[in-house]
């Protein structure tokens, strides 16, 4: 879990969507500033750096990110952006993050990603095009918390086309979708909490975290459904940096 972010450590967060690799991106682009002496932005050195990183990790397969899991409101990504920026190429991830989440204008993005001005607006179109079509909440949190409690109650709140993200799974349609979200709701210990900005549930044995799960709510129904059950995984999040 990270709490409140620099600019730098958020660049890299954003970036890279693991909390250990974005502060390892950090901690390399100090380094690189502090060994050549040559002043930069750091901003401008973690970009590189990560961009670096993400071609490394395209050689390697599908893992989930890392969310921010808080009790109360975040603004971070939710799952579901997360995993949709791991969907890009790496140019296009950086195109997309600098300029869209950081507002950097395309003649500071195109020199990180070798393309001209232009090109690096054609390159932030496809990213963002991409990036579009994944759902997203149109209720404020109280309201996804409504239709999620309404989930665990036994009700029919998944839109017909939900589709199911975890590991090594990736479902669309009601009809395969909730078969698989009776162990959600069967869980014997859920605990509320906002996961990527989104209303989500924590499972917990013994008191301790060992599941995850995001919703997505449009129109008062579930539009997507984002899990981690990686027991590892989750134990990272929930330990003390």
């Amino acid at each position: 879990m990270i709490g409140e972010l620099d600019q730098e450590d958020r660049l890299a967060y954003r970036m890279l969507g693991r909390f250990a690799e974005a502060a390892d991106a950090v901690r390399e682009a100090r380094r690189k500033i502090e060994k050549t002496g040559e002043p930069g932005w750091l901003a401008t050195v973690v970009a590189r750096v990560s961009l670096t990183m993400l071609r490394v990790r395209a050689r390697n397969g599908f893992q989930m990110p890392d969310p921010v899991v808080s009790r109360g409101p975040n603004h971070e990504p939710g799952l579901g952006v997360l995993t949709a920026l791991d969907a890009l190429t790496p140019d296009e991830r950086v195109a997309y993050v600098l300029h869209d989440m950081f507002e950097e204008p395309f003649e500071q993005v195109a020199p990180l990603i070798g393309r001209t001005p232009l090109g690096a607006l054609q390159v932030e179109a496809r990213a963002r095009k991409r990036v579009a079509g994944r759902p997203v909440s149109d209720v404020d949190l109280a309201g996804q918390r409504e239709v999620v409690d309404a989930f665990m109650a036994g009700k029919n709140v998944l839109d017909a086309d939900v589709t199911l993200r975890s590991e090594g799974i990736w479902l669309r349609g009601a009809g395969m979708v909730a078969p698989r979200t009776a162990v959600i709701q069967e869980a014997p210990c859920m605990e509320p909490a906002v996961v990527g900005g989104e209303a989500g549930l924590v499972s917990t044995v013994d008191g301790q975290p060992v599941a995850l799960v995001a919703f997505t709510v449009r129109e008062r129904k579930i539009a997507a459904i984002h899990a981690i059950t990686d027991r590892e995984h989750v134990r990272r999040l929930f330990s003390p940096e």
